[in-house]
């Protein structure tokens, strides 16, 4: 069995490398939610470059004012049915993020559950006279700040209404 400074430098160690396992897959959650960003401005911007075009060629081709005008509606319509799959497409991809974030999340949640239980497994098992030097230690910052709240607590004076 380990001695209770190595069980406390190996717990030590696997909270670093819980944080470090837990940035990463953030950051890949956050990268892959700013590729299909990009992937969707993208597309955007091809579609709307090959729209503007066939645009053009229409109006430059109309014959006269009647035609124009049509070819300005269809268009005008055209463009406003883009925009909204544009921004149905938007929509999925911030359900997508939402998901992958949430997922992220449940999952370092419990693995942090799982830590939390195994450093108390470690606590349990450890000597009593090796707990109260750790605990005194824990009580002189904690212990001040407690302290000071409760003095501050009871001196003041109760609130006029």
């Amino acid at each position: 069995m380990f001695s209770f400074s190595e069980q406390w430098a190996l717990a030590g160690k696997a909270v670093v490398e819980a944080q470090w396992i837990s940035a990463q897959a953030y950051a890949q959650a956050a990268f892959d939610s700013g590729a299909s960003v990009l992937d969707l401005q993208l597309d955007a911007a091809r579609t709307a470059l090959a729209a503007a075009t066939v645009a053009g060629n229409q109006l430059l081709s109309a014959k006269d004012p009647q035609a124009l005008l049509q070819l300005s509606r269809t268009q005008s319509q055209l463009a406003m049915e883009r925009i909204g799959a544009y921004g149905r497409q938007a929509k999925d991809v911030a359900q997508e993020t939402q998901e992958k974030f949430t997922s992220v999340t449940k999952g370092e949640f419990a693995a942090s559950r799982q830590k939390m239980d195994e450093l108390l497994q470690v606590v349990k098992q450890t000597p009593v006279p090796l707990i109260i030097p750790f605990n005194n230690f824990l009580k002189t910052p904690f212990g001040a700040a407690d302290e000071g709240y409760d003095k501050n607590k009871h001196t003041r004076p109760a609130s006029r209404t």
